[in-house]
Order: structure tokens, then sequence, then C-alpha cells
């Protein structure tokens, strides 16, 4: 999925979780709101998040990458091999004012935006 922030079943809820990334806390995420099971916000890296950016980076530059509407073969390999990667690290939320924990099936980071899927 890409980020996105537009849908008629989007609901605006707001808080402020700590991100982890592999039981590391990689920085600081604001919620803007939730569309049916995926989340997304406001992503603020601290400098522990720098060993797993460039897993991020590759994605982002791969989705936005100008095709004629396919993506090729190679790069569509690396897209692939750059989700896997991303997919195997282990993506908790622990919101702050509730000391609530979440687990995300999926995390997408691009630039200062995230999106995740819960569990």
């Amino acid at each position: 999925m890409m980020l996105s922030q537009t849908s008629h079943h989007m609901k605006r809820r707001s808080a402020q979780a700590e991100l982890y990334l592999n039981d590391e806390l990689v920085g600081l995420v604001e919620m803007r709101g939730t569309d049916t099971s995926w989340s997304f916000g406001e992503f603020k890296p601290n400098d522990a998040f720098e060993k797993y950016a460039q897993f991020f980076g590759v994605w982002s530059l791969l989705v936005h990458e100008e095709t004629d509407g396919r993506l090729h073969e190679a790069t569509s390999a690396e897209l692939r091999e750059a989700e896997n990667a991303i997919d195997r690290l282990k993506a908790r939320l622990h919101f702050i004012k509730t000391d609530e924990w979440q687990r995300a099936a999926q995390i997408n980071i691009d630039g200062t935006m995230i999106e995740w899927k819960q569990y």
C-alpha cells in the first residue's frame, strides 16, 4: 500500500506513540488518522533509526520510480526484496498517553510520512 491520506472511510484520530523496530526505540509518531486497518501519521526519527533507514529509503525510491505504468522485472524484484526486509522487522508502537502497545503487521515510512497496518 502506498502512503495516502485520502479516503472517505478515514477517521481522524490524533495520538503520540514511540516506534520500536526490533525492540529498539527509533522515533516518535504523531498519529493523524485511520482508514480501516491502516493508520497513518508523521514520523520523527531518532539516531537509532539510521540503521533501518536504508530499507525504507530503497522502498520509497522504487515505489515512486517513474515507469510506463508497469514495474520493470528488475525493479519489481528489488522492490520485493526491500518489502521483505521491512516485513522482517518487528514493528511495535507504544502509545504514550494510554500506555498501549500495538504490533504492526506492515509498516511503510516515506520521508516524514508513516503508515502501518495493525494485526
